[in-house]
């Protein structure tokens, strides 16, 4: 059966986010500390490797099952209330295509651009379920190209940008960037994000470069992580 969102709205606007650094540079603490994540949040987690026990304070709720998941999902999204939660997926085989195209499936027919509110998607360990770096595909590709109307909002979490489909780059108005081991990878971020590669290179561990939608051209905020989270 083929899963299918509700209610195309095009007055949504598109918030699509990424977080790429190498190893240990800080990406999924930068997801819980820069702002893109509220507790009231209504979030669904590709999570393979169980990064996640709580997000912004509130218990994140694991399924290895993906139909357990749906149905979990499915559930909270249906309820008159619209509370927030923090609901994740962690495939028993860990990060492969066809778990995230699984998992994207579900998030695909959980759109709706009439909702109360948006589902935050966090994709972990995205460059390990991809095999192109050209154009996304499958629903993966539809969440990024077309969730915007139906009140999906991607958060992909990568080391490399060679490593992932140039759709992520192209979609993502939240740009988060963080150190890089190699030259070459600063060099690929600084011409696909319109980055200063001196920038990017000098960066030390924890600390970052985002770029917004509302940033002007060669304009981008700099910080630092505050104590890493647990």
């Amino acid at each position: 059966m083929s899963l299918q969102p509700r209610n195309p709205n095009n007055r949504l606007s598109a918030e699509h986010a990424l977080f790429v650094g190498s190893s240990g540079s800080g990406k999924t603490t930068a997801v819980k500390q820069v702002g893109v994540i509220k507790a009231t949040d209504q979030v669904a987690l590709f999570d393979p490797y169980s990064d996640y026990e709580t997000l912004c304070g509130r218990e994140v709720r694991r399924y290895t099952s993906l139909a357990s998941f749906a149905r979990a999902l499915y559930s909270a999204r249906a309820a008159k209330a619209g509370r927030g939660f923090k609901i994740a997926y962690s495939p028993k085989d860990g990060a492969n295509q066809k778990n995230l195209e699984a998992f994207s499936k579900v998030i695909w027919g959980a759109g709706d651009g009439l909702h109360k509110k948006p589902l935050k998607v966090i994709f972990e360990e995205l460059a390990k379920c991809v095999n192109t770096s050209g154009a996304a595909r499958g629903a993966f590709g539809e969440i990024l190209t077309g969730g915007r109307k139906f009140g999906l909002h991607a958060i992909c979490i990568f080391q490399r940008g060679q490593e992932v489909p140039k759709t992520v780059m192209g979609q993502c108005s939240i740009k988060w960037v963080g150190r890089q081991e190699r030259k070459k990878d600063a060099a690929y971020l600084a011409d696909e994000l319109d980055l200063p590669v001196d920038n990017i290179i000098k960066l030390p561990r924890y600390h970052y470069l985002m770029k917004k939608s509302d940033h002007n051209i060669g304009e981008f905020d700099t910080g630092k992580l505050r104590k890493l989270a647990a």
